[in-house]
């Protein structure tokens, strides 16, 4: 029987590792991806204390901050989260293990194009965070995949650095809000294309073109980077606490007037970009991290 078991080693599952360990609490951190979305980024210049570093560099100094105190993620498969009577029961692909509380930190992933050459040129011209990445590509031609809000916004904020941004919609028309949509309309550096379908992304070392098909009509078109904005799926269907429409996670209000990243089963807590806060930055998944971490101790204590 663990004390608390943090499913998810993000910036939030890590961050709440750290406190967890300085309370030396008995306690276990599962996931398959160590770094998680903060790992997609080229550039990140918005976190504090640090200077221009890539995603993976500062995954990597979180990590180094975990040896210091001897935390070692268990990479196994979350198939279920469960609670029975006072104990949570994770189980894995290859074990079972119960604890007193759990933290849920399991982030998002993006829904991938599925096309050759998507995961070949991740990271170099193929990306999923245009907020992240968008001043890599000064001066260049960008295309982006998708015409819901994501693809709107992603091309309304690409077109403030790059030459000429492509919106690409499978669809004939574009999704999103209104308003978007006439702002990305009017932008001379944004070029419409709808019923087009990327079907490949070519380069050599770094992303040079795509491959399209729009209505039978096959085309290759220049490009220096793609950003695929077609979605984003929460990782937590592995558990039945209480989500919006979109699958993240509810988090509720305990006795205090602050948030304690509650959910809606006692001793479940969860944190980070898997939830319904509305920042979904690297800072804030940390914060809310140690927030949840916090949280579960009081709890631990009082039962």
């Amino acid at each position: 029987m663990y004390d608390l078991i943090i499913i998810g080693a993000g910036p939030a599952g890590m961050t709440a590792a750290i406190y967890a360990a300085r309370r030396k609490i008995d306690f276990l951190i599962i996931s398959m991806d160590v770094g998680g979305q903060m790992t997609w980024s080229s550039e990140v210049k918005n976190y504090p204390g640090t200077n221009t570093l890539t995603g993976i560099e500062l995954s990597n100094k979180f990590q180094e901050h975990m040896k210091e105190y001897k935390i070692n993620v268990k990479s196994e498969e979350i198939l279920k989260l469960s609670k029975k009577g006072k104990t949570c029961v994770v189980k894995t692909k290859q074990n079972k293990y119960e604890s007193k509380a759990v933290i849920i930190t399991t982030g998002k992933k993006p829904k991938k194009l599925g096309v050759p050459g998507e995961d070949k040129y991740l990271g170099k011209g193929v990306n999923y965070c245009a907020t992240c990445d968008a001043p890599l590509f000064k001066g260049k031609i960008v295309a982006v995949a998708g015409g819901g809000n994501s693809g709107l916004e992603a091309v309304l904020f690409l077109a403030k650095y790059a030459k000429k941004v492509y919106l690409m919609e499978v669809n004939e028309k574009l999704g999103g809000e209104a308003y978007l949509r006439d702002k990305v309309l009017v932008d001379k550096k944004i070029t419409v294309i709808t019923g087009i379908k990327v079907e490949e992304i070519l380069g050599k070392d770094f992303v040079n073109a795509i491959k399209t098909d729009k209505g039978g009509k096959k085309e290759t078109i220049k490009v220096d980077g793609i950003f695929v904005e077609i979605g984003l799926i929460t990782e937590a269907s592995f558990t039945d606490v209480e989500k919006n429409k979109w699958g993240e996670i509810k988090l509720f209000r305990g006795t205090k007037t602050h948030n304690e990243n509650l959910t809606s089963v006692p001793g479940i807590f969860a944190a980070g970009d898997c939830t319904d806060i509305p920042a979904k930055q690297i800072i804030a998944a940390a914060g809310e991290g140690c927030k949840a971490a916090l949280a579960s101790f009081d709890y631990i204590l009082k039962k």
